[in-house]
Order: C-alpha cells, then structure tokens, then sequence
C-alpha cells in the first residue's frame, strides 16, 4: 500500500467520505449530537491514518501499530457523545455508530476485497439504523407493549399522578426512565408499558390531558 499512487489515496478518502456521509446522515436526520459532518470525519479521518501509517512504515515496520490506535482512540470520541441524564442514558447508538465509521475507514484504506466489505458494512449499518427501528415498533405492538411519552411539571410528584393513571387503566410498567428540563421547568417520563386486550387508549389519554400536572403526551 507504500507504493499507491497518490490520486488512488484521494479516491479513497473520497469513497471514505461519502460512505461516512450515507450513515451520518441518518444521525444528523434524528438530530444526534454526531451526524453527517463527524460520520465524515472520523470515516476519512480513518482513512487518511491508515494510509499514513502505510506509507511511513514501508516493509520495514508494522503499520498496523497506527491502526490499532484508531480503534482505542475513537472510543473516547464516542464516549463524548453519551449523555446520562436522571435515569436515561442517551448517545449509546451514535457512539457505536462513530465507532464502526472508524472501522470503514479503515477497510477503505486497505483496499482491494476490503472496499467491498466497507460498502457492504455501510450498507448494513444504514439498514440497522432505519430498519430496526419500525422492526421494533411492529414487535412491541405485537406483545402488547408500548411506549408513552408525558411531559409534566417539574414542581410537585407528577410521575405519581402518571403512574396512579397507568395502575387505575390497569397498565402494566414495565421500565420507567425521567429526564428534567431545568431551563422550562418541566420533566419527561417515558415509560414503557403493557397493555391488555381491552386497554383503552382514549379512556387513559383523556385522564391524563385532565390532570393539571400534564403538560402533553405521546404514544411511540
């Protein structure tokens, strides 16, 4: 790889680019902290370490020294875009994201049967992101569990008003995670329940519009 002529290496860290691009698009369309400019980035970036090492290692050392630091390195990187707020943990999904850009990148540079395989893993990554999503969604539905969504006021108990809502419909809770908006004062719960054949979404949706301490709520 020493020897690639040099608009070969341009021409990877283009192909570097946008498969980089096809996946943080999809981060940047969900409003991720990492999406379309980092995925670049750090695919091209990649890339460009890759080649590098290459090139000054030569056949006397082992360029895969260069590489190896890549996949450490990048950890920190991903770790900064995970965020614990209360008891939900966010960016997990875009840390792992950042973390198989970095290994495209590297696949790109080494070439050959390789480029293949990073369209490939490009491919699979952006099926996993806007697949399994709606694959989740239709799985939940069909074990009757769902996922609701109440913005309350941050003053006073309200996830007791919420949850007193959920045992009188007769749901089921089976994960409940909160998050505080100190700026608007206010507070999201996301609780994951599960509902029964005859669970009357209207019926709860109209008790919770009631409670004063309800601010909006939503069903995912």
């Amino acid at each position: 790889m020493n020897h690639l002529p040099v608009w070969d290496m341009i021409l990877r860290l283009v192909i570097a680019s946008a498969l980089g691009g096809l996946i943080g698009l999809e981060r940047e369309t969900h409003g991720r902290p990492a999406g379309l400019r980092t995925h670049i980035l750090v695919c091209m970036g990649s890339t460009l370490f890759a080649l590098s090492s290459y090139a000054v290692a030569g056949t006397l050392y082992d360029p895969g020294r260069v590489t190896a630091q890549i996949v450490t390195g990048i950890g920190f990187l991903g770790a900064g875009t995970i965020m614990r707020q209360g008891s939900i943990v966010r960016g997990l999904t875009t840390a792992a994201s950042i973390w198989t850009v970095a290994a495209i990148g590297i696949a790109v540079a080494v070439g050959g049967g390789m480029l293949y395989v990073a369209v490939a893993a490009t491919a699979l990554v952006v099926l996993a992101l806007y697949g399994i999503p709606s694959v989740e969604h239709q799985i939940l539905r069909y074990g009757n569990e769902r996922l609701l969504t109440v913005v309350v006021k941050a003053e006073g108990e309200p996830a007791l008003d919420v949850l007193h809502l959920l045992t009188k419909h007769g749901v089921q809770l089976r994960l409940l995670g909160s998050e505080e908006n100190v700026e608007e004062q206010t507070r999201v719960l996301r609780a994951r329940i599960r509902v029964g054949a005859d669970f009357d979404e209207s019926a709860l949706g109209a008790d919770l519009v009631a409670n004063p301490s309800v601010i909006s709520y939503s069903w995912e």
